[in-house]
């Protein structure tokens, strides 16, 4: 099991989400489960490409993607890119834990252990508080992977009927260079950045819904992977 810090003092965060809408919490998981959590995705072989095609949702294996031709890629690249410039889109790995945890699917499998990670007790008390809302019920969950030329467009997670409060990420990204890209950014309503976050080993970000946000395009040169661990904080309940 995954665990929380025992020396997170979250009233010292409180008072910046409540003024600022967002922020961000250092140190968030005891240094065994940080560690424990990015191997744990290191190790996946298993993920889904990601990305909008005239509006849908598309999962694509990564298996399959990685066996296609360099022009299968690209032809690929140039349906994204075309839908990105004038729209909504984005473009990265994903693993659907939520899924996987509360349709069964990996029985076992240690991916169940990071659903039971975010509904904890322990962690949706210290979201209770850190946002200011009793009425969070429950956290859903999946890992993310941005790689290069990996990118999500500005957009506000505001979906009607999924009671969603707040977002969280929780990054489990190594030595990140700000140079690589990947940026998390926080707008303001006059669509100017209020906030820019480098992707930092075991921080989490926890941001209002809705707020503009968007994580920036990941360089050809980076050298490794933005991974982290992203869902919403919601009323009602699992399923809704």
């Amino acid at each position: 099991m995954y665990h929380i810090s025992k020396a997170l003092d979250i009233e010292r965060y409180r008072s910046a989400f409540s003024a600022d809408g967002f922020v961000q919490v250092p140190d968030f998981l005891q240094g065994q489960s940080a560690d424990a959590l990015h191997a744990l995705l290191m190790s996946q072989a298993e993920w889904n490409l990601a990305f909008n095609h005239g509006g849908k949702h598309v999962d694509l294996s990564y298996r399959d993607y990685s066996g296609w031709t360099e022009q299968q890629k690209a032809t690929l690249a140039e349906v994204v890119w075309s839908q990105a410039r004038a729209g909504f889109q984005y473009f990265y790995k994903t693993i659907p834990i939520y899924d996987i945890y509360t349709q069964n699917l990996l029985p076992g499998n240690e991916l169940n252990m990071v659903y039971e990670l975010v509904n904890s007790e322990a962690f949706l008390g210290a979201m209770r508080e850190l946002v200011g809302d009793d009425s969070i019920a429950f956290a859903d969950v999946q890992a993310t992977s941005f790689e290069s030329g990996h990118f999500l467009k500005e957009h506000d997670d505001n979906v009607p009927g999924k009671n969603r409060v707040a977002a969280y990420v929780l990054n489990l990204t190594r030595d990140w260079q700000p140079d690589w890209g990947g940026f998390f950014h926080i707008f303001n309503g006059e669509w100017q950045v209020d906030k820019s976050l480098v992707p930092t080993f075991n921080a989490i970000n926890v941001f209002k819904v809705p707020r503009k946000h968007s994580v920036a395009y990941v360089s050809p040169f980076a050298g490794s992977s933005r991974l982290s661990i992203t869902g919403w904080l919601r009323k009602g309940a699992p399923g809704s």
